[in-house]
This record gives structure tokens, C-alpha cells and sequence, in this order.
């Protein structure tokens, strides 16, 4: 098995000058966490995420020592006001101001081994997809979640014996 056989291939994408709002319908209508962008020749720049986008909505001083960052939020008031003034602002900026960092993506090809991808999925320090490209030019060919592997894994011991959602859905790559 190889990511070309895991992977899915129908994924929303996103322009890198696509508002953020943009994002947020898309994501909204299509029950996703993670959108690929792409430039205008079909070249993969990075992936915008719900977890990017929830980093931003926090408020400053929450941020500034990441490797605690959720314990120094209780000074923060509960005001749902404030969190979707903060989300307006951010709703008109680019995708292309909150791509996930390229450090923390998996980059792999369409044939990169099973145990390969597993490594991949298990050294991301946070659970994003394995994005697939094509070649050295950077073009999107797929992405590989956990549930992707789950659902091919559990299809290929089970057959006709898995259930839903693992038998007949491959779409939450992105998620």
C-alpha cells in the first residue's frame, strides 16, 4: 500500500489571497479542519487550519510561552463579543498571513510506503494530514490523514463487513 492508494484526492483547496472568511464557509460547508493553498500554476504554499486560526483568536499575552500556552489563559474574560471582533479582523486577511508553518507539515510522494506514512502521522507534533505532491515542483497530488489509513486498513480486514463511516466515506483527509 502506498499513499496513492490511501490518500484523497478530492480536497477543497484555497488561493493564497482568499479571505479568511472565505476559509471558514468553506470549512463550514465541507466539514473540514485543514485546506491546502495553492498558487495560481497548482503549486502547494501550505496549509490553513482551524488550529492556526484558534492560536490567533487567542489574545496576546496567552502566546507568548507556547510550550504552556493553556495555562495562562484564565486571566482571559469569557466575552464572546470580543472573540468574534477578534474574528472579524482576522476574516479579512489573507489565508496566505496564517499557513501552518512548514516545519510542522509531513511532505511525502504518491509512493511513499504504508509504515512510511504511519512514521509520518506519528512524528506530526500536531495532528495535521500528510500532504502528497506530485514531484519536486510542489503540485498537490493528495492528502493522507489518520483516518484515511484507518479506513483503508479496516476496509482491506473487514471488506464487506465495515461499517460506515469507514466503508464508504474517504473525504476527512482533511480533517
Amino acid at each position: 500500500m502506498t499513499a496513492s492508494t490511501i490518500m484523497s484526492t478530492d480536497i477543497v483547496t484555497l488561493k493564497p489571497d482568499d479571505t479568511i472568511s472565505d476559509a471558514l464557509q468553506l470549512m463550514c460547508k465541507h466539514a473540514v479542519h485543514n485546506l491546502p493553498v495553492l498558487d495560481d500554476d497548482g503549486t502547494f504554499l501550505g496549509l490553513f487550519s482551524l488550529r492556526r486560526l484558534s492560536r490567533e483568536l487567542l489574545p496576546k499575552a496567552a502566546k507568548l510561552d507556547e510550550s504552556s500556552l493553556l495555562m495562562h489563559i484564565n486571566f482571559m474574560p469569557d466575552d464572546t463579543d470580543e472573540l468574534l471582533q477578534r474574528l472579524s479582523k482576522l476574516g479579512q486577511k489573507p489565508v496566505s498571513d496564517l499557513l501552518e508553518k512548514t516545519s510542522k507539515l509531513r511532505l511525502c510522494k504518491p509512493d511513499t510506503t504504508l509504515p512510511e506514512l504511519l512514521q509520518l502521522l506519528f512524528e506530526s507534533p500536531i495532528s495535521l494530514p500528510v500532504v502528497v505532491l506530485k514531484d519536486n515542483k510542489k503540485k498537490l497530488s493528495g492528502m493522507v490523514s489518520n483516518w484515511d489509513v484507518l479506513t483503508k486498513l479496516t476496509v482491506n480486514l473487514l471488506g464487506d463487513k465495515a461499517v460506515s463511516p469507514c466503508a464508504d466515506t474517504k473525504k476527512e483527509a482533511q480533517t
